[in-house]
């Protein structure tokens, strides 16, 4: 954040100001439990809360003055605008602009958050210094996340990487101009979030909004697997560059492609192409769907400066992330996978066929898919089939919807503490046998089946 006056906010959210105009301020805030140093409080709404009634904590937490949609009793100045959304927004495109670094941004139905990671990785190879690489923090993808994201930036960032998310229709369309990438992609379109989208094209038609926020003379980065030919009307006359894996020979019409590729058990090995030319990469992120997350990574990087060597070495820095292949290794016998950040039915087939590689007794722990709409049913039974063509060694579900995955009673659970009951034993005996066994834990994140690792972890004493 660049200091400003509470005059100068007010002045660039066309708010009213009431009181002093020459208060400084040095930082945002939204939450009312966060201590801040000189901060200006956003007081949101929402259907269940209005953070109008709750302002004055937030002055105690040492906001200094506040942004409203009605003047308060409060003793700190006060911007008044009509809605406090779109006001937070709004300070966050123009600290963008003003700030103006390369920016990339990225969507997709999975795999997003760790496109973010890699990018981030390569970038801070480009700059040689993490800090002046600004990207999301979490999962604070939606239209409060991506501002917020954005109200970090420093004159010290060179460039900035924002994951954008969305469970509703124009949501990516907010936020994308809001963002003004130089580049931007969307990574895959999977069924998910179907409540909120309706249909697999209207998962397709809220993605593509991405394009539409590119600033003028940014490249628009596709998936030639899953491009949708009514992203065109989005992308307009912005350059078009490509990325594509799917493991045929048809990839390499793409921009960035790979060849020769290996899968180990703690990652993989390919030839990476590009419009620089081709290097070798070692991928310390499990699964094949990976090496299509790296050449995302790779074609938004590249985009906005990154050569060869940086994105090599940017690729093969692990970035472990909990909740997204998270791999805990309990001891020589016992490896656990946390995967447990979210699901869909393309990310469950990713989590099997990563699973159904390893040379040992391998456990697949499932919740339930969320959102899916009427398309529930038909979803876990799709996934079903994938898992019992994997040939597992056991597979335990959980929750209301995934019974018919495990395709057996004794295996469901309504209680994950059961579960783990369940699978200790079992765990145990494999150890005592010295034969290598495998748990990777998967669901949507309403199931928060992390619960599970955290307390098979417990059982080991193994922190989590």
């Amino acid at each position: 954040m660049i200091k400003q006056t509470t005059q100068q906010i007010a002045q660039t959210l066309n708010g009213k100001l009431i009181g002093n105009g020459e208060i400084t301020i040095e930082s945002i805030s939204t939450d009312t439990r966060q201590a801040v140093l000189n901060g200006l409080f956003f007081a949101l709404k929402g259907e269940k809360f209005d953070a109008h009634d709750y302002a004055q904590q937030a002055v105690e937490q040492g906001c200094i003055a506040v942004v409203v949609e009605r003047e308060l009793n409060l003793s700190v100045p006060q911007i008044i605008v009509e809605d406090t959304r779109l006001a937070l927004g709004q300070l966050a495109k123009w600290l963008k602009a003003e700030i103006n670094p390369k920016t990339v941004a990225m969507t997709g139905s999975s795999g997003k958050t760790t496109v973010k990671e890699m990018t981030a990785k390569i970038l801070q190879k480009v700059t040689a210094c993490d800090d002046e690489v600004l990207y999301t923090f979490g999962n604070l993808n939606n239209d409060l996340g991506v501002p917020m994201t954005l109200l970090r930036l420093t004159p010290q960032h060179k460039f900035a990487v924002v994951e954008l998310g969305a469970n509703h229709i124009g949501e990516i369309a907010y936020t994308a101009e809001i963002t003004l990438p130089d580049a931007c992609l969307v990574n895959n379109v999977a069924a998910a979030h179907l409540e909120g989208f309706g249909s697999l094209s209207g998962v397709a038609q809220a993605k593509g909004e991405i394009y539409r926020g590119l600033k003028q003379g940014g490249k628009a980065i596709v998936n030639l697997a899953h491009y949708y030919p009514q992203w065109q009307k989005e992308i307009g006359e912005h350059e078009l560059q490509s990325f594509c894996y799917t493991g045929e020979d048809k990839d390499s019409y793409a921009d960035f492609w790979a060849e020769n590729v290996e899968l180990h058990l703690n990652g993989s090995r390919f030839t990476l192409h590009s419009p620089q030319g081709e290097v070798q990469i070692n991928l310390p992120y499990l699964g094949e769907h990976n090496v299509s997350n790296a050449l995302a990574a790779s074609a938004l990087a590249m985009e906005v400066g990154a050569d060869l060597d940086a994105i090599k070495m940017g690729l093969e820095q692990r970035s472990n992330v909990k909740g997204r292949l998270f791999p805990i290794e309990i001891n020589p016998h016992l490896l656990l996978i946390d995967d447990s950040y979210n699901a869909n039915v393309d990310s469950m087939k990713s989590a099997v066929s990563v699973l159904k590689n390893y040379p040992a007794f391998r456990i697949f722990a499932v919740g339930d898919m969320a959102e899916l709409g009427d398309e529930t049913t038909a979803c876990h039974q799709e996934v079903a089939d994938f898992v019992a063509k994997a040939e597992l060694d056991l597979v335990v579900s959980f929750g209301k919807e995934s019974a018919v995955i495990s395709n057996n009673a004794r295996h469901h659970f309504t209680d994950k503490n059961q579960m783990a009951d369940f699978l200790l034993p079992i765990i145990l005996q494999k150890i005592e046998e010295k034969q290598p066994l495998v748990l990777l834990a998967k669901g949507s994140r309403s199931q928060k089946m992390e619960e599970l690792i955290r307390s098979l972890c417990h059982s080991f004493n193994v922190s989590f």
